[in-house]
């Protein structure tokens, strides 16, 4: 008698994980383990037979590394000059399907450089460092944010802020503009036989470097693969990324500008007077704010010249004037002392030791303070 027989075959794939959790943005974790087995269900004579399994093909995913610096507020830090510890501020990104250190350096833009912002970098600020949030305190933190690479930055975590602290050097105009880059750079440890990573908590891992170039997948080895693009100073698949920030310096830009006028003489008054003996000359100070924002705290001092007497009573504030002249007489009368109602209407004057010192609380951008005194040719 003749059996019919009929085969029927079936393929079953199943997805096997390891450990480690797979369902990340970056994609599947590094390490985790993909297994696969076929099937054939079949019948004989009608009668269907058990399914024959064939064997179980396993391989580990390989490791993508890929991060990202980006810079923070997307205009540069304004700063004056003499000031310390300036910030630019970053994050950084874990992109990779595994954990890494970054190793973050800060570098500056050469000379004529263009700036992230357009401008042309024509200063170095002093002693860049960098610093990564503790996340204790939001805003740069001089005694919590201590760090100096990120530690143990898993796939998918939030990202990790990270500062530039800079001081700038005195002397710097308005106008001035300092170029800074910041480059992370992945960071591993792993078993030399398998590429598994292994932590080592508080302690920088050596640069990442990619494994196994030019030959066929090891399914049992974790190797290294760059992923990541070009950054602002690096190149793309580097296993680096970096980008630039600057420094702006906004200040006070001040022109002290003395002239004079005689007043009045013996034998002539005040009809075209002259420089002589028994003259009265009226000095003009004229302090002129070309920058950007306002100078505060003005002290401004001057010795009264030799073969000259100081005018008791003469010193006058607030005076009016075109350009940087004064008009004669013009402003607030203040006394020959640091004392008193006079220094607070808000500009003061005193006289001392030969020395005319008057004050102002603050000159704004792109103004003017007059100031006047007189003395008597001797």
């Amino acid at each position: 008698m003749n059996i019919n027989t009929r085969l029927k075959l079936a393929l079953a794939a199943g997805l096997m994980l390891g450990a480690a959790p797979a369902a990340f943005a970056a994609g599947t974790t590094a390490g985790t383990t993909v297994a696969n087995t076929a099937s054939v269900d079949f019948t004989v004579g009608g009668v269907n037979q058990p399914d024959v399994n064939s064997n179980t093909l396993n391989f580990i995913v390989d490791r993508k590394i890929n991060l990202t610096v980006a810079e923070v507020g997307g205009a540069g830090t304004s700063v004056v000059p003499g000031a310390t510890a300036q910030v630019t501020t970053f994050t950084v990104t874990n992109n990779s399907n595994a954990t890494i250190d970054v190793r973050l350096a800060a570098t500056q833009d050469a000379s004529a450089a263009t700036t992230a912002f357009g401008d042309t970098d024509n200063f170095n600020v002093t002693a860049p460092s960098v610093f990564v949030e503790s996340g204790v305190t939001a805003g740069y933190q001089v005694l919590e944010d201590t760090a100096t690479f990120i530690d143990e930055l898993t796939p998918d975590t939030p990202v990790k802020t990270v500062y530039i602290v800079a001081a700038i050097p005195s002397g710097r105009v308005n106008g001035d503009f300092a170029g800074v880059t910041l480059t992370g750079v992945a960071a591993q440890s792993t078993v030399a036989l398998t590429g598994a990573y292994t932590a080592t908590v508080g302690t920088l891992a050596s640069d990442a470097a990619e494994t196994n170039t030019g030959v066929v997948d090891d399914a049992t080895f974790i190797d290294t693969v760059f992923g990541d693009v070009a950054g602002d100073t690096d190149a793309a698949q580097d296993g680096a990324h970096s980008d630039d920030d600057q420094y702006n310096v906004v200040t006070a830009s001040i022109v002290v500008t003395k002239s004079s006028s005689v007043v009045s003489d013996p034998f002539n008054g005040g009809t075209n007077p002259k420089a002589i003996p028994g003259a009265v000359i009226e000095y003009c100070l004229d302090v002129n704010n070309t920058g950007a924002v306002a100078a505060a705290s003005i002290v401004l001092t001057d010795v009264v010249p030799t073969n000259t007497t100081f005018v008791s009573g003469s010193i006058k504030t607030a005076a009016t004037g075109a350009g940087a002249a004064c008009t004669v007489g013009s402003g607030t009368a203040e006394d020959d002392t640091a004392t008193g109602a006079d220094e607070t209407d808000p500009d003061g004057g005193s006289f001392a030791a030969g020395s005319v010192s008057i004050t102002s609380p603050s000159i704004a951008a792109s103004s003017r303070w007059k100031a006047t005194f007189r003395v008597t040719v001797n």
